[in-house]
């Protein structure tokens, strides 16, 4: 081997292909890139899935399952993980404490373990609790506060409407104050199809 023999591996370095060149090379006028539509230009931007606008398989296929919103923020704790938490009472802050929710949790239900090991007395506050898991808390001489969980729809419907109350309350004080009176609103009148001489009455003509 010498120095006017090095070269470098075959295939390492192709030659460039040289396009717009003619018509007889092949590659010449349009370049190899048809004509017009995304291809064409100088940066093709063609989405991950798009399968050149017939139906994609996303749709194609069904929807599967469902995902609730409120699972994110609820958690299942084992009754023998109850062993864990330090004093009798149990609630959101005694499970935070003992690490066994995150602080992203909002709603917990304590669940019956498959082999109970559970032989405390507890006072459970603020938490959901199954029927298997109500009479094993029960049997060790425990109580069970179960909080009643108010969506947070229901409690802007609540708010709306305490606020339309508040606003007409002080509509009706500061009229009270002025000494105007609100007019009554007006009894509804049935029609009557005849009219007093016995007629009907016929609609005038444009």
């Amino acid at each position: 081997m010498r120095l006017d023999s090095l070269k470098p591996a075959e295939g390492s370095r192709r030659r460039s292909v040289r396009v717009g060149r003619g018509i007889g090379s092949g590659l010449g006028k349009t370049c190899g890139r048809g004509v017009k539509g995304s291809g064409a230009r100088k940066s093709p931007n063609v989405r991950p899935g798009f399968e050149g606008g017939q139906m994609p398989l996303k749709i194609r296929l069904p929807k599967f399952g469902f995902w609730s919103p409120k699972a994110a923020v609820s958690a299942e704790v084992s009754l023998n993980d109850l062993n864990k938490v330090d004093g009798d009472v149990v609630d959101m802050a005694a499970l935070l404490k003992a690490r066994l929710i995150s602080r992203k949790i909002k709603y917990v239900k304590i669940v019956l373990s498959p082999v109970p090991n559970f032989t405390r007395k507890i006072d459970v506050k603020g938490l959901g609790v199954t029927k298997g898991a109500r009479a094993a808390i029960e049997a060790q001489g425990g109580t069970i506060e179960v909080a009643n969980f108010v969506t947070e729809a229901a409690a802007r419907r609540e708010r709306s409407a305490q606020r339309r109350a508040n606003k007409n309350k002080m509509l009706q004080d500061k009229l009270a104050a002025t000494g105007i009176v609100k007019p009554a609103r007006k009894e509804k009148v049935e029609k009557t199809d005849l009219a007093a001489g016995g007629k009907k009455a016929s609609a005038k003509k444009k």
